[in-house]
């Protein structure tokens, strides 16, 4: 597992738990609003906290958080702006 995957997995699980949602195993096909159930501030937390962690924001780098639904795509969009950080 990528440092990248394993960052952004944890993040996510520490979301679900503090906001009491239903804690399930994550994988790359879920969609971060539409099956785990976050709000867009839940959302705003999870990219302040990879922005922290991972020290890179794609988002500033011209990425569009309208093209960013999976967990994959997160993944993929973190890892494409630390190749270029």
């Amino acid at each position: 597992m990528s440092q990248v995957k394993e960052v952004i997995e944890g993040a996510l699980a520490d979301i679900q738990e503090q906001q009491g949602y239903r804690a399930v195993k994550i994988d790359g096909a879920h969609r971060v609003v539409k099956d785990l159930g976050f709000s867009s501030l839940d959302v705003a937390q999870l990219i302040a906290v990879l922005e922290m962690e991972l020290e890179v924001d794609p988002f500033a780098q011209g990425v569009s958080i309208m093209d960013v639904h999976t967990v994959a795509d997160l993944v993929r969009v973190y890892e494409e702006a630390r190749a270029k950080a």
